[in-house]
């Protein structure tokens, strides 16, 4: 790549618009192709697509079109660098995303209504950023052999821990939420 962000012979890559300050642009198409790049399980891919998903996990994850629907220039406010979303759930307002810069590389959220700002941390791994998904969906009272099956369809591996911790934490704070979560995090860095 030469300054500027623009590779060798001034083109940029398909789908990215190069900026060295603010987040590349993407289309969907790109950022499609990012995921499997990624090697993310199929169930992303299902989301990705607005394909509909058991259990009604297509209201958790989907495709996070609020960041596609934006132009170039809006969407230049949600980061630097090659960013990939890959879903958003829920409300809709937090996009989880993928971070290919070497020193901040890996998954971390954004919300869209806060352009700039980024959920802390970041940097996950796959096994960590899955941890805030499932104690969402354990706390909407999943029955756990279903918390299972979708943690093999995320490839999750510590949704046992996850079952077992969860009912011993106290977490009638956000202070203790946020100190809990930090804490499971560092135990599954790998």
């Amino acid at each position: 790549r030469m300054s500027g962000g623009v590779r060798a012979g001034g083109r940029e890559p398909p789908g990215y618009s190069i900026s060295p300050t603010t987040m590349n642009f993407i289309t969907r198409e790109k950022a499609r192709e990012d995921i499997v790049t990624l090697g993310l399980p199929q169930i992303v891919l299902d989301a990705f697509d607005g394909k509909s998903l058991p259990y009604n996990l297509d209201i958790q994850f989907r495709e996070p079109y609020p960041i596609f629907s934006l132009e170039p220039e809006a969407q230049a406010a949600y980061g630097q660098g090659n960013i990939t979303p890959v879903w958003t759930g829920g409300g809709d307002y937090t996009i989880v995303a993928y971070h290919h810069a070497p020193t901040r590389e890996g998954f971390f959220r954004f919300h869209i209504e806060s352009p700039g700002a980024e959920e802390e941390p970041i940097g996950l791994n796959w096994q960590q950023v899955l941890v805030k998904e499932f104690k969402i969906l354990w706390e909407q009272e999943w029955i756990d052999e279903q918390l299972r099956e979708v943690a093999e369809w995320f490839g999750f591996k510590y949704i046992d821990l996850l079952i077992d911790e969860l009912p011993q934490a106290k977490l009638d704070t956000f202070e203790k939420d946020a100190a809990w979560y930090k804490t499971f995090l560092e135990r599954i860095r790998g």
